[in-house]
This record gives structure tokens, C-alpha cells and sequence, in this order.
């Protein structure tokens, strides 16, 4: 059965529930391919879905933040899931020109199937 990108994505924020993981430890528990698992960390970390917590080399684990938390269980409980986007520009004194961004799920209003 081939899973959507929802399922993935919440098969993926699963594994990470109440556990720091790296990305082949998700691998793993998911069953996912690895390009899948790898693009969607880098992904969720830009979004602030997911953190480093240690990092040597090309190591890395990862948790869930609060707003993983968040979507994790908007997507299991809602057919509809609304995302906040909230940008911040960054200190003049930083060295990129990229801008911050941070979601944040808002309660969603579950649609009649």
C-alpha cells in the first residue's frame, strides 16, 4: 500500500514523538526511504518542526520542538490542518540574508468527509 505524503510525514513526526532519533533510526521505524526521510529532516528543521540536539560530524539527532508537537497532533486529529507562518529578519550583524521562519499549527475546523 503505498502511504501519502500526510502518512509519511506523520509516520516521521511519530518516531520522533518522546525520543531523540537521527534520521536512520527513523529510517527504521518508518520503512521510508532514505532520500525521503533525509529531505523531509532538512525540511522540518528550516520549519522548527524538528531541532538538532547533537551533532558531530554528519551525525546528527534530532527531537521534536513544541510546534512539532503541535502539528503532530493537528494532523492525527484534523482533516484540515491551517499553519501560521511567521517571519523575523534576522540581526544586520548576521552573515546570511535569509530570513528566519517559524510555523505554528492553529486549531483547524474539522471538515465533514
Amino acid at each position: 500500500m503505498v502511504k501519502s505524503a500526510r502518512e509519511k510525514l506523520v509516520s516521521i513526526l511519530e518516531a520522533l514523538k518522546d525520543r531523540i532519533a537521527s534520521p536512520s533510526d527513523v529510517i527504521a521505524i518508518t520503512g521510508l526511504p532514505r532520500y525521503e526521510v533525509l529531505a523531509s529532516f532538512h525540511v522540518l528543521e528550516a520549519l522548527g518542526v524538528v531541532e538538532v540536539v547533537y551533532a558531530r560530524g554528519n551525525y546528527k539527532l534530532y527531537r521534536l520542538t513544541e510546534a512539532g508537537e503541535k502539528l503532530l497532533a493537528a494532523l492525527k486529529n484534523y482533516n484540515r490542518v491551517a499553519i501560521e507562518v511567521v517571519a523575523e529578519e534576522r540581526p544586520a550583524d548576521e552573515s546570511t540574508e535569509a530570513v528566519s521562519i517559524a510555523g505554528t499549527v492553529e486549531e483547524a475546523e474539522v471538515q465533514a468527509s
